[in-house]
């Protein structure tokens, strides 16, 4: 599942996902990802959304998809510089697999997942 407001950013990151194979949901609106989310959790592996997003954060995003789903794999997002550290002070229980600074080649992406 890919999440950003960005509509162009979660089209980019969903067709290059698709083309190298991967079953992908997009969604520009982080309410609607959680409600799909909730909707058939296990056929979530990997959840990529942005942090910065109207309605709820990618924070919010994670810590309510971790309490629903707990094996989910997070990456989120950020055109900002991400501190590692200051995560954890945030959400100090809420495992995320990676933190991906904004903008990333997709073949970055790809071999990240």
């Amino acid at each position: 599942m890919v999440i950003d407001d960005e509509k162009d950013i979660a089209t980019i990151i969903g067709r290059s996902l698709r083309s190298s194979g991967f079953k992908v949901c997009e969604f520009t609106d982080p309410v609607l990802a959680l409600e799909h989310f909730m909707s058939d959790p296990k056929d979530h592996d990997l959840v990529i959304s942005d942090i910065n997003m109207p309605r709820m954060t990618g924070f919010e995003l994670v810590r309510k998809i971790k309490q629903i789903q707990p094996e989910t794999r997070i990456f989120l997002m950020s055109a900002f510089e991400i501190n590692q550290s200051e995560f954890q002070i945030v959400l100090p229980s809420t495992r995320v697999d990676r933190f991906i600074q904004k903008p990333i080649s997709m073949a970055r992406l790809i071999a990240m997942i």
